[in-house]
Order: structure tokens, then sequence, then C-alpha cells
């Protein structure tokens, strides 16, 4: 049984798929499987030869990331599980890194995940990001800026406990943006722990080519988020500085979709939790007095 089961969903991207699964195969630890999961990709992927150690799983439709995570999660035999979304690649310390940072937490931890090199590929820039230090023990909790730090999970570069994340029924599979979120706050609510280590091991590319996170995805994003809070509001609103991260990111993307009644609504409801929320307080003027002014 490997240690670590790398998990990469892809569609329709052959290119970076090649280069996620070398960087998976470059690890400086190599007592890993790396299982490929073609959501429906037309032609189909081809990456199984590129090492004994990657298999390849199809389906002949797409059925979105989280169920194509979902299903290198049942085909999963390592102790630890690791995804890598097919346009990111991982540094070759990747995998030593982040076992050796569960191990050391004697499953008081059940999730980790590492801060990004985020890449611009039009612009040339990059940004460290997801930087935030994390660590929630199993039922002892922790401090609210380690709640806020995960506002800001991905499940590119996050590593599990198998057992565990079998328990929880691993992705939602009606979600195809926030889904990572949703199982973060999910496995929190249930008594899990997470942590998070602060040097980046992932590089993440923004590039032209087909993704979620785009402004041609508003609409799908804001429903998205709003879902996950709504679904996730009492352990949300118990964490007031988690509560201002995820709900003013909620309340950008309302407003980005033209959701502006949504977008008040937010607003207020950050308020609730914290009268003080200066971003919400000013965010909310403005918008009473655009409102007021259209009148």
């Amino acid at each position: 049984m490997p240690k670590l089961s790398i998990i990469i969903p892809t569609h329709n991207r052959p290119d970076r798929l090649i280069k996620a699964v070398e960087s998976a195969t470059n690890q400086s630890y190599a007592d890993l499987e790396i299982i490929v999961v073609d959501d429906g990709s037309c032609p189909a992927a081809n990456c199984a030869q590129l090492d004994s150690r990657v298999s390849l799983l199809r389906h002949e439709h797409a059925r979105g990331v989280s169920a194509a995570r979902n299903t290198g999660l049942a085909r999963a035999a390592g102790e630890y599980i690791a995804f890598l979304d097919d346009d990111d690649v991982l540094l070759p310390g990747y995998a030593e890194a982040m076992i050796e940072f569960l191990d050391a937490q004697k499953g008081e931890i059940d999730f980790a995940w590492s801060s990004l090199n985020v890449q611009d590929e039009a612009s040339g820039k990059s940004a460290v990001t997801r930087q935030r230090p994390c660590m929630i023990r199993r039922q002892s909790g922790s401090s609210e800026l380690d709640y806020e730090a995960v506002a800001y999970v991905g499940a590119s570069g996050m590593c599990f406990r198998t057992e565990i994340l079998r328990q929880f029924e691993g992705f939602d599979e009606s979600l195809t943006v926030s889904e990572d979120r949703e199982l973060a706050f999910r496995m929190l609510s249930g008594g899990s722990g997470c942590g998070a280590i602060t040097t980046p091991l992932v590089d993440c590319f923004v590039h032209a080519g087909p993704r979620l996170s785009t402004n041609e995805n508003l609409l799908k994003q804001a429903q998205s988020d709003a879902l996950v809070a709504d679904r996730h509001a009492g352990f949300i609103d118990r964490h007031p500085k988690l509560a201002s991260r995820y709900l003013n990111l909620l309340a950008r993307r309302q407003k980005d979709a033209g959701l502006f009644e949504d977008y008040r609504r937010t607003l207020v409801r950050i308020l609730r939790i914290n009268r003080l929320d200066v971003r919400a307080l000013k965010r909310l003027f403005l918008s009473m007095f655009l409102s007021a002014k259209q009148t």
C-alpha cells in the first residue's frame, strides 16, 4: 500500500495534464501512486505511459470535478490522499513535506494544505497566496485567526487522511465551485482538525484556457458560495473572522454577478455577526447611497 495517493482530475487539457503528472512523478518522496481521472475529455486523456505508478480512470461523460475527485478517492490505496488540479504542478518536495507534517500531528489533524505560487501567464507576474498559518486540532478548537485561514482553502494541493475523508464521503458532487470550502467546513463542523504549511509547495497558473474561476462563471461562483454559506451558517457565524473573510468574498461575487439584493443581504448578515466589520460597513453604505441616488 503506498503512503500517498495523488489524484488529478482532468478535462480537455492534455498538455497541462502532462506537466501536472510529471510533477507528481518527480517527487522526492517515491512511495506514492498517481491516479488521473479523465472526466469525459475528448479526445480521451493519455498519460498512463509516463510512469508505472500512474493509473488512468475515465468518465465517459463529464460529471464535474467533484465527481472526478470522488472516483479517485474510491480507488485510492494510500494512507493519505492529495489532490492536484490538472493545470497546476507540485514542487518536488511537496509529498515529503506534507507527509512529514501530517505524521508529526499524530492523528490530531485530518487535512492540510500548503501555500501556492500563483503565476499569471499573461502578465508574467507572480505572487504567493494561502500563506496564513493554521493549526486546528481535533475537538480542541483554536484561535479565530486559524479559522480565518480556512476561508482561503482550495482543493489543489490539499492532503487528507484517506480514512477520514471517506467517512465524510468526499466532495459534494452537486458543486463544481466552492466544493473545497464546503468540504473543509463540513469536516471541521464534524470534529476534524486541519493545518497549513506556509511554504509554497504548489505552482498555480492563471491562464487563458478553460477555467472555473473566470468572469464567465461569476454567477455560478456566487450561487455556489451562497449555498455553502447557508448550509454551514452555524459554523461560519460562530467564527467572526472566518465569517468576515468568507462572506465578504461571497458579497463581492454577488455584486460582480449583478445579484444586488443578495449582495446587500450578505453585508447585513456580516454586520449582525460583527457590527464593526469595516469592509462590510463601507460596502453597505456605498450600496445604499448608490441605490438612493438612482431613485
